[in-house]
């Protein structure tokens, strides 16, 4: 196994060296060690306190809850699993963590109001926000108020910027850009049509999807935002039908090579239900509408309510991809079905408690200054999280997840995957047609 280069960010070998982890624990009775953590790094100012907190900004009640309720879980999860190791080592007795979550529920107000109650507070490293909108509208905040923000799900590209104080465990939408175009493409989908939400997220994946799929030889009929408060579908669900029959007629009639590309949150859901009403048309297409990380794991897509009409359009949907293993299997074994989100979320928590160790103390300039090597040299649940220059996730496979089962129990689950190393898709069981 590739081991990552431990002195690439310039943080001394000291901190680098000691913190490569080698197990992870979920629960008692799961063997864990970590190598010894240095206690010559820096512990001015006073040295970590007894409790140290870390922030956890998670969406419980909006667009991104189906993933969220199960990050809850996971980072509780984590800290549990911490400070049961700290137990065993040194810092026995001196040093445990907390973990606070706030609900921000995609809210870029309430996501502020959090931050400002971590900064009053005292804590320096926060786990999130889960989207790419958010933070890019704390970037300036956490920047000038050295906190850390480690996000596991945030991907826009828009906001990989170097030597901030955002760092992102999930690779960024040019990975996946090209994953989602090599997936339609290889499909025999040549002409495509895209719905989009109109965020940094959403217009950020659209484009790097469209020139992908454009450079693989296929055809990008249209593009569609929608404003990412709308409920009501129909000027959206007017265009999709109209630009559909286009992209048939440019197809010559062949509406095999044709595909709908929805990139949403929860919302899409109701675009799906509100199509199938409206537009019945558009869920009798032969190929599957493609979705992408936005709506893969979220339950919102598996409720019986709407299930003919999601088993219609299929949906298989990419995230990037971690290899279960001991590490994964007694995490997911204890909770909700988990996908590479929340496992990222358990990580981050890790990732964050370490640099504070390798710090000694509670400083949001030193975690920034030590988390690359800290990540670099971390294997967890989700794999080695090795971070490029941008302090994001190097590169990484992806996952395809699709709805299955019957109308009653339809669930999410992994039907394929893209390889970063050769640029092709292996299905499992692929959508039928």
């Amino acid at each position: 196994m590739h081991r990552p280069n431990a002195e690439r960010s310039g943080v001394s070998t000291t901190i680098a060296t000691v913190l490569l982890v080698v197990g992870l624990v979920v629960g008692a009775g799961i063997g864990y060690a970590v190598t010894s953590i240095s206690t010559t790094t820096n512990t001015t100012s006073g040295g970590l306190p007894a409790t140290v907190s870390i922030g956890v900004l998670d969406d419980l009640t909006d667009g991104l809850s189906g993933e969220g309720i199960k990050i809850n879980f996971t980072v509780h999860q984590a800290i549990t699993d911490i400070n049961n190791y700290i137990a065993g080592t040194s810092y026995a007795g001196k040093v445990k963590f907390n973990v606070v979550v706030e609900n921000y529920a995609l809210d870029n107000t309430q996501a502020q109001n959090a931050m400002n109650t971590f900064k009053s507070d005292g804590i320096s490293v926060v786990v999130g926000p889960l989207n790419s909108g958010t933070a890019q509208a704390l970037l300036s905040f956490a920047d000038s108020n050295q906190i850390v923000m480690i996000s596991p799900s945030s991907t826009s590209a828009a906001i990989a910027i170097p030597n901030d104080y955002l760092f992102r465990t999930a690779p960024t939408d040019v990975v996946q850009g090209q994953a989602d175009a090599r997936m339609m493409f290889q499909d025999g989908v040549k002409y495509l049509v895209q719905v989009y939400r109109q965020d940094t997220y959403g217009s950020g994946l659209a484009n790097y999807t469209k020139a992908n799929f454009i450079a693989d030889g296929g055809t990008v009929v249209a593009s569609i935002p929608y404003d990412t408060t709308s409920t009501n579908f129909a000027t959206t669900l007017s265009s999709l039908n109209s630009d559909w029959s286009t992209a048939v007629s440019a197809a010559g009639g062949n509406n095999n090579s044709v595909a709908i590309q929805l990139i949403a949150f929860d919302e899409g859901a109701t675009l799906i239900q509100q199509a199938s009403t409206s537009y019945p048309n558009l869920l009798k297409t032969a190929q599957p509408w493609y979705g992408t990380d936005g709506v893969e794991g979220e339950t919102v897509f598996t409720n019986s309510t709407i299930a003919s009409a999601i088993q219609a359009v299929r949906l298989p949907s990419s995230v990037f991809g971690f290899t279960n293993s001991s590490k994964t299997q007694p995490l997911t074994a204890t909770s909700q079905t988990c996908d590479s989100y929340p496992l990222g979320a358990y990580d981050d928590m890790w990732i964050a408690a370490l640099s504070l160790l390798a710090c000694g103390k509670n400083s949001g300039s030193c975690v920034q200054s030590v988390i690359t090597s800290v990540a670099d040299n971390y294997y967890g649940v989700t794999g080695w999280t090795e971070l490029n220059a941008n302090g994001d996730r190097a590169v990484s496979d992806y996952l395809i997840y699709c709805i299955t089962g019957p109308s009653s129990n339809l669930a999410w689950t992994v039907c394929g995957s893209w390889s970063y190393q050769t640029d092709s898709v292996t299905w499992t069981h692929q959508p039928s047609t």
